[in-house]
């Protein structure tokens, strides 16, 4: 899977059959996903074009073969994306502050807004093999994750097959 920063807070998953558009904003060029998926109100449809569904609270949904499924969390809105093999949690990390860790299974791919201060504890009991962070607080959320020397990406492709043994934090910029 790709992922592509596309503003300060609007990124494009892309996966074999899939494109999907996470909280896109009025600032980033209009580009095509077959969906919108949206952690909290304040995104703009407009930037997206052919999209064929719009995710936005808690439930089942389908795309194209990517099962998501909507967890609620505090007014916000956590995701758990099932594509290709490869388990992947999208989410703010304001949304993970009061979340229980009983309600969030083990993530091989965990992807955080780092709209706020990172809950470490959420994080790690995840046991998540690669960590993405974006936001304002994205390098603080790297040190409090124990990367000290991330570097900046606009663009970071995974595949299930080569995911790090041990936790790895990466940041898009």
């Amino acid at each position: 899977m790709d992922f592509q920063i596309l503003g300060e807070e609007s990124l494009k998953i892309k996966g074999k059959k899939v494109s999907i558009a996470v909280d896109p904003k009025e600032k980033i060029a209009k580009f095509d996903a077959e969906a919108i998926v949206a952690t909290s109100k304040d995104y703009d449809q407009s930037r997206v074009s052919d999209y064929r569904v719009i995710v936005e609270g808690p439930g089942e949904y389908e795309v194209s073969g990517l099962k998501i499924s909507g967890i609620k969390s505090d007014g916000s809105t956590i995701y758990e994306l099932d594509s290709e093999g490869a388990n992947i949690l999208v989410t703010k990390a304001s949304a993970l502050e009061n979340i229980s860790t009983d309600k969030l299974d083990e993530y091989k791919i965990v992807v955080v807004n780092a709209d706020s201060e990172i809950n470490q504890t959420v994080i790690t009991a995840m046991e998540p093999r690669v960590v993405v962070l974006y936001g304002q607080l994205k390098k603080e959320g790297a040190k409090k994750l124990g990367s000290e020397s991330s570097s900046v990406s606009s663009k970071i492709s995974l595949s299930e097959d080569k995911l790090p043994e041990e936790l790895e934090v990466m940041l898009l910029g």
